[in-house]
Parts: structure tokens; C-alpha cells; sequence
């Protein structure tokens, strides 16, 4: 009897997850509500290629921000001592690394693994910019630094 629990169990889970992800039918009514999933983004180092070190040890904290900049809008001069990527939700922006001057543009849509322990800024296109920045931080430890 043992047996046949288990296969009834094995059964019902590949149903259940038939069901879940994608192998039921659904309704027309549904269909247009589909669950889509695209990558964004998926790297090891930061827009300028320098790989990122292990993550600080302690307390994780994530924090995602959004960060709204007026048209033109240079910020100061910073950096992070956490891995961050910003989602570029509105406008454009330019991000350039203090050491060198280079640059790299982004435009609504796009995504930008920032930089750690390397000073740089963003400047603001002529719409301005609005940004949604997910900080992968530890506890006690600011997001960014001047």
C-alpha cells in the first residue's frame, strides 16, 4: 500500500505541476494573463567589466529605490560598497566613471549593473530619468558614498 501512496503522491505532484507551469490548458478568457518572464539582466561584473568580489558577510539587506532625477541633472560623485543594478523606468541616462571618463548611455527599458568601490555619477537625459536601483547590501552598511 506503500507503494501505491507514493505513486499516487508522484502523480498528483507532476499534475500539479503540469498545471502550474504550462502544460494545462487555459481558458481564452485567461489567456492574455499569462505569467512572462524575461531576463533583464544576469552578470558577474559591473558595466565597465571589473568582476564583482563575494558579497560582504553579515546580515543581508535588499533594498530597491526608486530614484527620480530632473531633466539635465548631474549627481554627485559616489560609489557603493554593495553590488547594485538600476532599471531605467523613464528617460535616459548617462553613467561615467570618475578614474577615466568613460561612459555608457542608457534609455527607458534598460538595465545597468553599477559599479562597486569605483567613483562615478549619472547625469540625467533632457526628460529626466526615473530609476528603480535593487541594492544586494548588508545590514548597518550605506547604500552609497560620496
Amino acid at each position: 500500500m506503500r507503494n501505491g501512496f507514493k505513486r499516487s503522491l508522484t502523480k498528483s505532484c507532476a499534475a500539479f505541476c503540469v498545471a502550474i507551469f504550462g502544460g494545462a490548458q487555459i481558458p481564452a478568457s485567461q489567456a492574455a494573463g499569462r505569467v512572462h518572464t524575461e531576463t533583464l539582466l544576469e552578470t558577474q561584473s559591473s558595466w565597465d567589466g571589473t568582476p564583482y568580489e563575494a558579497y560582504p558577510a553579515g546580515t543581508p539587506q535588499l533594498s530597491v529605490l526608486k530614484i527620480v532625477i530632473p531633466p539635465g541633472t548631474a549627481l554627485k560623485w559616489h560609489l557603493h560598497d554593495v553590488p547594485n543594478a538600476a532599471y531605467v523606468a523613464k528617460g535616459s541616462l548617462t553613467v561615467e566613471r570618475h578614474q577615466d571618463g568613460l561612459h555608457r548611455s542608457l534609455k527607458a527599458g534598460e538595465v545597468l549593473p553599477e559599479m562597486v568601490k569605483s567613483m562615478h555619477r549619472g547625469i540625467a537625459g533632457p526628460q529626466g530619468a526615473t530609476l528603480i536601483v535593487f541594492y544586494a547590501g548588508k545590514k548597518n552598511v550605506p547604500l552609497s558614498r560620496p
